[in-house]
């Protein structure tokens, strides 16, 4: 198994804008008719959040995980860049790293922010994707629930820094609308290296700002149709706990769209964090949409 170092590091050597995470079998013990496995983070997050589920699933897949831009380090953004934060945006850069990786055919596996690129990346990319895994965002309602303002203003008076993770939890789970969401940025909060003792987030903050305020212009539901046109399965996901994905907008979305390649499933006992709440469950329901997509 190569280690973890040297594929970031390749990473940043194929594709000079992203940084990735890739996690794989020996090229021998790959199964060529299954999908790659291609994980979108959420907004604030980074490709590395999704190292507990591809630890279960880096002996049969292969897995890619991007720190999409703005995030990880994947960060900071060329200048002549720095306004463009629209879902495609985000989807370029994917399309360009999967090129030059030379990933043929892959199932793209998106959480919230995730699923705005993956949507976006379909269009652009219809011939090599095998699928889509679209967890806890809706596609009928601006920015895709009951998150969008009130996320917005969270970000934009969330501190770059805290002397300590304490106080930063006190703060987000104060303040954050969704303590899903909370519970996700205390996640990928990491030590400061310039400041040993504080904690920051791994994200450029008017990045996600601009993301938010972009978000509104992703024509998701136009997307998902156009999509569909290619027989591309779609599988929607909602954590039944979720403030995000309005349980309102879920049932209209689920009785109002219908087509044989369009799933809806909603689970119990978890909430935005579907991925990771029910992290078990998850891993069996990627692997199993993979195996089928052969």
């Amino acid at each position: 198994m190569t280690s973890r170092e040297n594929l970031v590091a390749s990473g940043q050597m194929v594709n000079q804008k992203l940084n990735f995470f890739r996690w794989k079998p020996d090229q021998d013990a790959l199964d060529p008719h299954v999908p790659a496995l291609v994980f979108l983070h959420g907004m604030g997050g980074t490709g590395q959040i999704w190292r507990s589920i591809a630890a279960l699933l880096e002996d049969s897949f292969d897995c890619i995980a991007p720190d999409q831009r703005g995030h990880g380090k994947s960060r900071p953004v060329k200048p002549e860049e720095s306004e463009k934060f629209h879902a495609e945006d985000y989807a370029k850069d994917i399309q360009q790293l999967l090129s030059d990786l030379g990933i043929q055919r892959y199932l793209l596996i998106g959480h919230s922010m995730g699923v705005r690129t993956a949507l976006a990346l379909a269009r652009m990319d219809s011939a090599r994707v095998a699928g889509i895994i679209a967890v806890d965002i809706g596609i009928t309602s601006l920015w895709g629930g009951g998150m969008g303002l009130p996320l917005a203003h969270f970000i934009e008076h969330l501190p770059r820094q805290f002397p300590n993770r304490s106080e930063m939890k006190e703060y987000l789970f104060g303040h954050c609308p969704d303590p899903a969401i909370a519970q996700y940025l205390s996640a990928v909060a990491l030590k400061l290296p310039d400041q040993p003792e504080s904690f920051g987030f791994p994200f450029d903050h008017e990045a996600l700002i601009r993301t938010i305020h972009q978000a509104h212009e992703a024509p998701l539901q136009n997307w998902v149709f156009e999509i569909l046109q290619h027989s591309i399965p779609i599988y929607f996901l909602r954590g039944a706990n979720s403030k995000v994905w309005l349980k309102e907008d879920y049932e209209n979305q689920k009785t109002t769209l219908l087509h044989p390649a369009l799933h809806f499933e909603e689970w119990e006992n978890c909430g935005h964090g579907l991925p990771f709440e029910q992290r078990i469950r998850f891993i069996g329901f990627v692997r199993k949409v993979a195996r089928e997509l052969k």
